[in-house]
């Protein structure tokens, strides 16, 4: 069964959601180093940032998983999602300190990315296709 043009974009949404998250995460620590003129600028919108990224990915992953999940069941495709979103929500929350924010946010952002072109490629009908 091949998925709906609304399923693949929702899972491309949250995978390209996903790269700007990881890019970003990646990126302000640079800018801490090589601008530190603009670094108070940056911790002061580094949580808003985090926050608005998470309250985006959470609806548009969660919807695009529960849609996968319900056209081909997969317990480990919902499952990496799940968990990285979880990781992603220990890091916004900074539960395990603020020293684990960008480590946990990573994590879970590149699970999260696993989950959504694991769901891409579940939906696509390779019975047809040749070696």
């Amino acid at each position: 069964m091949e998925f709906s043009t609304d399923q693949t974009r929702l899972d491309k949404a949250a995978i390209w959601l996903s790269a700007l998250c990881l890019i970003h995460c990646l990126s302000v620590p640079l800018a801490f180093l090589l601008a530190p003129s603009i670094s108070g600028w940056l911790d002061a919108t580094e949580t808003q940032t985090h926050w608005l990224l998470f309250g985006l990915a959470v609806p548009i992953s969660g919807i695009a998983l529960y849609r996968g999940y319900k056209r081909h069941p997969n317990t480990l495709t919902v499952s990496t999602g799940v968990i990285g979103l979880a990781l992603m929500l220990l890091a916004v929350l900074h539960l395990l300190g603020e020293a684990f924010e960008i480590t946990l946010t990573t994590l879970g952002v590149v699970l999260v990315m696993v989950a959504h072109i694991r769901n891409l490629h579940a939906g696509h009908d390779h019975t047809d296709e040749t070696v």
